[in-house]
């Protein structure tokens, strides 16, 4: 079969449409990381509260002492907060984690062998981008 010049071009123009979509995506992915991981760090405390401070400052023209008095108060929540927010995030991680558990074991089903290991492979280095820390254990012996 022979492919004409204008299917050519459309394939072309289609895959460059592709790699631009994924390379977006991917970049998407990464700045969301890395403003949860930045959010949820340990060594910065109340990054989010200095946010939403200076927020309800300008939009609320609180004057000093209601500044001071409003920080307080998020500095007095901080760390039920952070413990609520933390929790949050790790439900969520364990319920999502369980749904690519799922998925990946009908994946592996239609897999040969040695797809079935480059697909662990893979699997691995993906759990390494968890902002969270690694998820719990994907891969068993003999999966």
């Amino acid at each position: 079969m022979v492919i004409g010049p204008k299917l050519k071009i459309y394939g072309m123009v289609a895959g460059i449409f592709v790699l631009g979509a994924s390379a977006g995506a991917a970049s998407g992915y990464a700045v969301a990381n890395r403003r949860l991981a930045a959010v949820l760090r340990e060594d910065r405390p109340g990054i989010g509260d200095a946010r939403r401070m200076e927020a309800l400052a300008s939009e609320l023209d609180l004057t000093r002492e209601q500044r001071r008095q409003v920080r307080q108060i998020m500095e007095r929540h901080r760390e039920e907060n952070r413990r609520l927010t933390r929790a949050m995030f790790e439900k969520c991680g364990v319920d999502l984690q369980d749904l690519r558990a799922r998925v990946d074991s009908e994946i592996r089903v239609v897999l040969t062998e040695q797809q079935a290991q480059r697909f662990r492979d893979l699997m691995e280095k993906r759990g390494n981008r968890f902002p969270l820390g690694a998820p719990g254990p994907r891969f068993r012996k003999g999966d």
